[in-house]
């Protein structure tokens, strides 16, 4: 599943490093990787304390270029040739921002004071709620424990929560002992069964027994796409234990997906004399933003979205995207819908919908060239969205022949690393240039630098060429003959050949840069270049080239925890991340020995960019790490955990006691982490990985169910299987012409969201226009499926001294552990 999504990659740029515009990095399973367009944010560093936000306008004037870069700062952009806003050089943990803050101040539109309450409200909530906790503590724990309805509604945007609040869950997970009994044939996928066991406690004697059942019974239903069923049973559970505040609150959140939004408004309202508590308030406000939008009233959905943006910072991509969503459907107001969408993709760079409203801003506003990158993001995604392609082409056709230049690959004049000593070990067979599916794509041509004198070898012929170090060698597919042309820098053929053939650095300790590979489809993989170890396979196919890397598997293990760990900053998470990679690697060669590759660069497990990413940090972590290996262990890895895990394992010392059924899902979405979670960001305002929300458009979800089926309008959405602490393995969508099952977390994930969701753990309300499903909205928890090493986690528990043996046994407490150099089992 998903691991981060639009956002460039940090970190030194070596010296003959170029690129495109800025390099990326993939930052999630499911996709291939996407495009991420010219517009960034700055948090400014003043020493003691972190100033407010200020947000970037695109530098402007034509494509952007990088400057010479500088120690760790990323490049600044500048356009060519014309004058430039000026740029803030970043400190640590920023990226860059232009001054067009003051210009909120000027613009005269219907959104105006939201928009004014909103900026001088944002430094509460991003920069300054950490700092100020302490200060703060005391007196506004009182104030939101005592706060009424009537003064929540005025409440000042300027306001800070404090740590307390913000960590703070109320929630409780009991359930009577019936209804837990029920709730466990849910967990086993048997839904009817389960449904129809709840209905057996509908009127129960015991009215805690009754409340609880009509409470699953109703969110069950709403998943079936009955909705006036769901209705009648949340009434029933509101009358069954009317001082219940989650039965009040899931009451709004039904009859807002059932259209009744005069009724869900007030239904929130009343759940603020219920509690005060923050997870409740936010939830309320948050539904009450989106019925006002959804009846037509936008000012009033921003002007509730305006507390959500001050206040929560759990919400605040979502917030940001909607209310540039509002914002760009006011004629007065549409200027500025790019200021919300830049700030929430700054914090949360999956948000699906936020990128597809700027590719659509950009259109219109003419702007070819960023129009041009939003939609290849899209398009990278989705290659079978026909109106996408419609786009691509469009776009490709104005750009010409340079389009690709536009977009963000990484490109590498010469071999970067140039020389690392190699480890003998077990040879690893992976595939380079491999599509979301994992299968190799056919490159038309790509070209060859070594460090090293270079040998090209004929598996009958032998070797055929010899070419000496930092010369550049073209290999060409030529359609006519069906074979392939190994050419030099004046274009001239030296070698031919219809067989595989292999590429080789004399010196074993050299490396084989891969350039400027061009395919058919350029959306079809990640073309950047990448700096390889070991012998470079070239297979000739009928329609193009494939390439398989053959290196050893400690060569390779440093370059894989490049890809995955940007934020980990201490040694004994990557030691750990590296035994994970070590011990999952050796078992995909065991397991694939037959097969002509054992990984690819694109795996679900493992991301390859170039041995080009290395640091020394990652050399130590992977030798010092080799000692030991797991054993029958899932040895996967995810970047952000929430308190649950797939395995029971709870990254907290503050245990919940959380029960699993269909309600308790959605309330543990709704709890705030603790403030001792072992993920915790180190970033105070981005908790994107932790907790987030999307919202989909239900046509789209339609158009990619139709690539397997055509279901009609969508209906239902209706999960099939869980784990045991709920976590989504497979669904059911309904439509007005028939259903499809997605059998696996990859493949809901791709129909509900293109594969940019960030986990298996989220609930469904879906917005209905009559019988059909308009929109969804997705509340999740964590990243990936849950097992394995959580990346954050890990580096939660180093900060706290434990050592990557600690590290090891605490996420794989099962596991069997070998000592590589005594054979023992530990």
């Amino acid at each position: 599943m998903p691991g981060g999504v639009f956002r460039p990659r940090t970190g030194r740029f070596p010296s003959r490093m170029k690129t495109r515009h800025m390099a990326w990095t993939n930052g999630f399973n499911l996709r291939e990787r996407v495009f991420y367009p010219l517009l960034f944010f700055v948090r400014e560093t003043i020493p003691g304390k972190r100033s407010a936000q200020k947000i970037a306008a695109p530098c402007r004037g034509g494509p952007a270029r990088p400057r010479q870069n500088r120690g760790k700062h990323l490049p600044c952009l500048e356009p060519p040739g014309k004058k430039r806003a000026p740029c803030v050089r970043r400190g640590k943990g920023g990226v860059f921002a232009g001054p067009i803050w003051y210009n909120l101040y000027m613009k005269k539109c219907l959104l105006l004071s939201v928009i004014l309450g909103v900026a001088a409200g944002l430094p509460g909530l991003a920069w300054g709620a950490a700092e100020t906790a302490a200060d703060n503590a005391a007196s506004e724990e009182e104030a939101v424990q005592t706060v009424s309805k009537s003064t929540l509604a005025a409440t000042r945007v300027d306001s800070k929560l404090n740590e307390t609040v913000l960590h703070k869950s109320v929630l409780d997970y009991y359930l009577p002992a019936d209804i837990a009994a029920v709730a466990k044939k849910c967990a086993a996928g048997e839904i009817d069964e389960c449904y129809f066991s709840f209905k057996t406690f509908e009127n129960a004697s015991d009215a805690k027994t009754a409340a609880a059942a009509n409470l699953e019974l109703a969110v069950l239903s709403l998943q079936r796409g009955l909705v006036k069923q769901a209705v009648k049973y949340i009434d029933q559970a509101c009358a069954f234990n009317p001082d219940d505040p989650f039965a009040e609150l899931t009451r709004g959140w039904i009859l807002l997906s059932s259209g009744k939004y005069k009724k869900a408004r007030k239904s929130f309202q009343d759940l603020l004399y219920l509690t005060a508590d923050f997870e409740y308030v936010s939830s309320a406000k948050l539904g009450t933003a989106l019925a006002w939008y959804l009846d037509g009233d936008k000012e009033k959905a921003a002007t509730e979205l305006q507390y959500l943006y001050t206040s929560n910072p759990y919400t605040i991509s979502f917030v940001s995207y909607m209310l540039g969503r509002i914002a760009s459907e006011m004629k007065s107001s549409r200027k500025l819908a790019p200021v919300f969408l830049q700030q929430s993709l700054t914090h949360d760079a999956r948000n699906y919908a936020a990128v597809e409203l700027f590719a659509q801003l950009s259109e219109k506003e003419k702007n070819d060239l960023r129009a041009w990158q939003y939609y290849a993001t899209l398009y990278s995604l989705d290659p079978d969205n026909k109106d996408l392609a419609k786009k691509i082409e469009k776009y490709a056709k104005k750009l010409g022949d340079k389009s690709i230049d536009y977009l963000f690959y990484l490109r590498l004049e010469q071999p970067i690393v140039h020389e690392m000593l190699s480890t003998p070990s077990e040879k690893v067979k992976m595939a380079l240039y491999a599509n979301r599916e994992q299968i190799p794509q056919e490159l038309l041509s790509f070209s060859l630098m070594p460090s090293g004198t270079m040998r090209v070898e004929d598996e009958k012929l032998g070797e055929v060429l010899r070419s000496p170090s930092y010369i550049q060698k073209t290999i060409v597919f030529n359609p006519q003959t069906g074979g392939v042309d190994f050419t030099n820098d004046k274009g001239h053929v030296e070698f031919s050949a219809k067989r595989p053939f292999t590429v080789t650095v004399e010196n074993p300790n050299k490396t084989l840069l891969v350039r400027e590979a061009t395919a058919q489809n350029i959306f079809a993989a990640d073309l950047s270049d990448k700096e390889l170890k070991g012998t470079l396979i070239v297979i000739p196919t009928p329609q193009g080239i494939k390439l398989v890397n053959e290196v050893y598997a400690e060569d390779l293990i440093p370059a894989l925890l490049a890809t995955q760990v940007q934020d980990i900053t201490h040694d004994s998470a990557l030691k750990a991340l590296a035994v994970v990679f070590r011990s999952a690697l050796l078992q995909a060669v065991q397991d694939h020995q037959d097969q002509p590759y054992h990984i690819t660069d694109n795996d679900l497990h493992f991301k390859f960019k170039g041995i080009n990413l290395i640091f020394k940090n990652l050399l130590d972590a992977s030798k010092e790490s080799a000692k030991i290996r797991l054993t029958e262990a899932q040895a996967g890895a995810y970047a952000d955990c929430g308190v649950l895990t797939a395995d029971s394992l709870e990254n907290t010392a503050d245990k919940p006691g959380y029960i699993f059924s269909p309600a308790n899902v959605s309330k543990y979405l709704l709890s705030n982490p603790p403030a001792d979670l072992y993920s915790r960001p180190q970033d105070p305002t981005q908790w994107a990985g932790i907790k987030w929300m999307y919202l989909y458009d239900g046509k789209e979800i339609e158009n990619r169910i139709a690539y397997k089926q055509n279901i009609g309008k969508l209906r239902a959405l209706t999960p099939t299987s869980f784990t045991e602490k709920g976590r989504i393995l497979s669904m059911r969508f309904e439509g007005s012409k028939g259903s499809y099952e997605a059998k696996t977390p990859q493949e809901v994930a791709f129909i509900l969201s293109a594969g940019t969701m960030r986990s298996n753990l989220f609930d469904i309300v879906p917005f209905y226009k009559g019988k059909n499903i308009k929109s969804v909205l997705v509340r999740g928890y964590d990243t990936g499926l849950g097992y394995g090493l959580c990346l954050q986690g890990a580096d939660g528990l180093a900060k706290q001294g434990a050592d990557y043996m600690a590290i090891i046994k605490y996420y794989f407490p099962q596991a069997r552990i070998l000592d590589t150099t005594t054979g023992t089992i530990k």
